[in-house]
Order: structure tokens, then sequence, then C-alpha cells
């Protein structure tokens, strides 16, 4: 059976996505991320680089099979990057690249409990997006980040909308230090005009 991007969209709970990326990981970069060009978890990792300065720590949310990390690995060889994932599937993919310190399966819908933080900053692609979680999952991973700490999060442009992102971070008081639209696959992608909305704050 072939997996997509419609099954993912379709997530209504956490079990749904325990289900699904149960069967995905073992082919989900051989498969989507290979045949779909899909080049998100690349993007993300160099606008993290570009525009946080110099950290010990980050948490990866979402990790699924780790590719945030391995990017991150390669522009910041000495930092430390933890995972979050609810799916031990796909964690057990991430633990492979060899990249990352701990990895920890939990439900973000829940309060986050005996994982290593405070971090220095959070980055996260694919967990906000249609079918899986909306802003109010933010209040779960305020308490992950140190005080002044970073967060670098990409959303979905149309979900981004729909669930009145910016409105909520406004009501949190962050510091909003850059949103910018990025493409989420390559030009060659059947998927070219699919978007994300990137924002970074503290």
């Amino acid at each position: 059976m072939e997996i997509g991007l419609d099954d993912a969209y379709s997530l209504k709970t956490p079990e749904d996505n325990k289900n699904l990326y149960a069967k995905w990981a073992a082919t989900y970069e051989s498969d989507f991320v290979a045949n779909q060009g899909y080049q998100h978890p690349k993007v993300i990792a160099e606008l993290f680089d570009s525009h946080l300065p110099e950290l010990k720590t980050v948490v990866d949310i979402g990790t699924g099979t780790g590719l945030v990390g391995k990017y991150l690995s390669k522009l910041r060889p000495g930092l430390i990057i933890d995972g979050i994932d609810i799916s031990p599937e796909m964690l057990a993919e991430a633990s492979k690249k060899k990249v990352y310190r701990n990895l920890f399966e939990r439900d973000l819908t829940k309060s986050i409990k005996d994982v290593a933080n405070p971090y220095d900053a959070l980055i996260t692609i694919g967990t906000f997006t249609h079918g899986h979680l909306g802003p109010e999952t933010l209040l779960n991973l305020f308490p992950l980040v140190k005080e002044d700490g970073y967060f670098v999060i990409a959303v979905n442009e149309n979900f981004f909308h729909q669930q009145n992102f910016l409105e909520f971070l406004t009501s949190q008081q962050v510091r909003i230090s850059l949103m910018e639209k990025v493409h989420v696959y390559d030009v060659s992608s059947a998927h070219r005009d699919s978007m994300n909305v990137v924002i970074i704050f503290q």
C-alpha cells in the first residue's frame, strides 16, 4: 500500500498518527522524501543556522526519521540535539542517523515530562499541518525552552491562517524576529506550490 500526503493530512487523533507512521517509517525517506522532492528539513535547518546565535542545545519536535537533525548536525557540528516524536518506529529510524543525544516518545497533546529541558532552542516542521496539531499545542512546548530561548516553527500556510497561529502567538506576547513563506518541495516536485510559514520567535 502506497502512503502519501493525503494519508498524513487526514489524521485526526494521536492514535491515528501512531498507526500511520508505524506503517510509513521504514519507507518514508526512500519513498516520500526521495520521490516527492521534499526539501523542507534542509531549508528549515539552514534558516535556523543563519538566524540563531551559537547555542548548546536544541530539541527537534516531531523528529520523524531525523532529517532535521541530520542537516543541523552538519551545519552546527557541536550542537546537542534531542528529538521528540509520537512514533517509536520513526524514532527508531532517526536513531540510525547517530546525531541525536536523546530520543523521547511523547504525545504533544499532553504535558511533556521527563525530557532534558530546558533547551536553548526548539525546532519543528511537519507538526503543525492539516490533520495534526493546532496552535494550542505550543502551550505544551513553551516549557521545554529556556527563558529568552528560540523557537523555529514551520506551519503549513493554509493551516497557519485557518488556525489563527499569528493571533495565538500575539496573545502569548512572544517576540517574532522572522516570519516568511518558504517552499516545502523542490522545483521538480508536483507539490512545488505547497508553502509553509516559518516563524522564529522568543
